[in-house]
């Protein structure tokens, strides 16, 4: 009984990575052209590019076009088109940081209008040859992932709040520092609610049919 959840942490893993891949990058660039020289509305044009590039690059390299992927080229997108429609680096923050508010509002009209994203998100991370689940089991995921959502969206919308105080008492290069080292303690928070709230709903589903099937067998 006590063997799935090291699976379960490491089923995490490509989830951490992912969130790194999409905060680091962008921000070690935003930072080395400062140090350049560059800018501040060119840093912050090109750390978007740079973001963009990875959301890319993860679609063609899934080779899925799932609402969460759209979700992350719209978000891109905007934010493109935020730093494309002005030279003023203060909006461009105050422009991308209502990007993810859109990306709260996202969460949240997905508990009501088809799939839960956080269930999207997970469907990503489950292995292929697994059982599809019986309808009782399907109507207990959404319920899940309702709650996660709903979660999530309010999460991001706090963390948006937060963010444009910042933008507004701080200069380009500090905001932009300081609401990265927000955006990392809030997503993770979350991603960790997220993990305990699957993990008490999986142990209160109890075991897996397979798993209930080998117990019950004569055999075993």
């Amino acid at each position: 009984m006590s063997q799935p959840a090291p699976a379960q942490r490491r089923s995490m893993r490509p989830l951490f990575q992912t969130i790194l891949l999409d905060v680091a990058p962008p921000l070690v660039a935003y930072y080395g052209l400062r140090a350049m020289g560059v800018s501040e509305y060119a840093a912050l044009l090109s750390a978007t590019v740079l973001s963009g590039v990875r959301v890319v690059y993860g679609v063609v390299k899934s080779r899925r076009l799932d609402p969460f992927a759209v979700y992350l080229l719209l978000t891109f997108g905007l934010s493109l088109a935020v730093g494309l429609a002005t030279t003023n680096p203060k909006l461009i923050l105050i422009g991308n940081t209502l990007v993810n508010g859109i990306g709260g509002l996202l969460f949240l009209g997905s508990c009501v209008v088809g799939t839960p994203l956080t269930q999207v998100v997970g469907e990503r991370f489950r292995p292929a040859d697994e059982a599809a689940p019986t309808p009782e089991e399907a109507r207990r995921r959404r319920r899940v992932h309702v709650l996660l959502s709903a979660m999530w969206g309010v999460g991001l919308l706090i963390e948006v709040a937060i963010r444009l105080v910042v933008i507004s008492r701080l200069s380009v290069d500090a905001a932009n520092g300081v609401n990265s080292a927000i955006t990392l303690p809030v997503i993770g928070l979350l991603v960790l609610a997220t993990v305990v709230i699957g993990r008490r709903a999986a142990a209160a589903a109890g075991p897996a049919p397979s798993t209930r099937e080998q117990t019950d067998s004569p055999h075993s």
